[in-house]
């Protein structure tokens, strides 16, 4: 006995659609973008349609639909295109294909203004049709009197502001850590995607989200596309909630830092260090002195909370502080790194059985308190007069 078949269809007639099935299999993009493909591939091969249709058809709200627009233009499956009118920009329209488009050129802004109104423009019969003829989709400007905030975006997004929209890009791209080995392109991309008020919270929030990326011991920053794409900003604490923790985010080698690291030693070790029978064994063999061998292991193992600073470091990673250490910080000076203050600084440390500072790498300059060594004990006055010093 034959199998039942797991699919059954109904009866053909006219109304169906021939669809690609890779446009239902393209796993790159999202579950509603493949749906939004799927539909608009059902319609005629001239069919114009609003963004509010596919608010409607979608059951989703407009930044939601935006997106998925947005993913079918960075994937290849739209093309945007904008007309000319008389030498002004037009209406702004979208090209469907049921076949990835290259898109090594972004020529227009993923982002579609909301209308009520849809379009009645009539398909162009001056280019003759492909074999695969693209599916238009216009979305008229809304015709006001009044420049709303939403007509600002909409021009924007138009393309009549265009170049203000790549000019806050590139200062965004450029200043990011990864940008010399990202692609711009794909990240002008995703870019685009994003709304203006979306676009601006990316730049507020881009130095503190790589701040605090490090902060968690991450030696390496996601690429600037996918910052964007996954809007990493709003995982960010809110900055109110940041300052109630009484958290200040310190450089390494500044002076909140230097403040944080002096506070701990200051504060003595906080694992009491003793010599095995081999190290013993190495004191009576005259090989090391007692005092070595103690201050050696006390500064490797009695500061762990310095010494996971300085690991930090290394990496060019900051550390969160008490943010309380911000009304001394100004007590901290540069000292040039490999000068006669820093060796002076090193021979103490060794002295008071203290771990030295990480590898500097490329850095010139760090802070240690002022007057060297011998002014330790009026920052340790400082210090104390702070108050709430839980040493940890």
């Amino acid at each position: 006995m034959a199998e039942e078949p797991t699919i059954r269809r109904g009866v053909r007639n006219a109304r169906y659609a021939a669809i690609p099935n890779h446009v239902f299999e393209e796993t790159r993009l999202s579950m509603e973008a493949r749906w939004l493909l799927g539909y608009l591939l059902s319609k005629p091969d001239n069919w114009t349609v609003v963004l509010r249709d596919i608010i409607n058809k979608g059951n989703c709200g407009r930044d939601k639909a935006r997106r998925m627009i947005a993913e079918l233009v960075e994937l290849g499956y739209a093309q945007k295109e904008q007309a000319r009118d008389s030498g002004r920009f037009s209406a702004l329209s979208l090209v469907i294909y049921d076949e990835p488009f290259p898109t090594e050129t972004v020529e227009s802004v993923a982002s579609l203004p909301q209308t009520e109104n849809p379009s009645t423009v009539n398909p162009s019969t001056e280019k003759p049709a492909t074999v695969n003829p693209p599916l238009v989709i216009t979305d008229n400007l809304e015709k006001t009197d009044c420049r709303s905030e939403r007509e600002r975006e909409s021009e924007d997004d138009g393309g009549e502001n265009r170049k203000s929209v790549e000019r806050s890009f590139k200062r965004g791209f450029h200043g990011w850590p990864t940008a010399i080995s990202d692609s711009e392109p794909e990240a002008f991309r995703v870019w685009l995607s994003l709304t203006p008020e979306e676009r601006q919270a990316a730049v507020d929030e881009a130095a503190r989200y790589v701040e605090a990326a490090k902060a968690t011991g991450r030696k390496l920053v996601c690429s600037y596309a996918v910052y964007l794409r996954e809007r990493r900003w709003e995982k960010l604490p809110a900055k109110a909630a940041v300052e109630q923790t009484g958290s200040a985010q310190a450089a390494p080698l500044g002076k909140m830092w230097g403040a944080r690291v002096y506070e701990l030693l200051l504060n003595g070790p906080t694992r009491v260090v003793g010599l095995t029978q081999i190290e013993r064994g190495l004191v009576e063999s005259g090989r090391y002195s007692e005092e070595y061998l103690l201050h050696d292991k006390q500064a490797k193992q009695g500061f762990p909370a310095v010494n996971e600073l300085f690991e930090r470091a290394a990496g060019g990673r900051g550390a969160l502080v008490p943010a309380r250490l911000q009304a001394i910080k100004d007590l901290l000076v540069q000292v040039r790194v490999g000068g006669d203050e820093w060796k002076a600084w090193a021979d103490f440390h060794s002295q008071q059985g203290w771990p030295w500072f990480p590898d500097p790498g490329s850095a010139e300059w760090a802070y240690f308190p002022a007057g060297g060594p011998e002014g330790l004990n009026g920052f340790e006055i400082a210090l104390r007069g702070l108050g709430e010093n839980d040493g940890n």
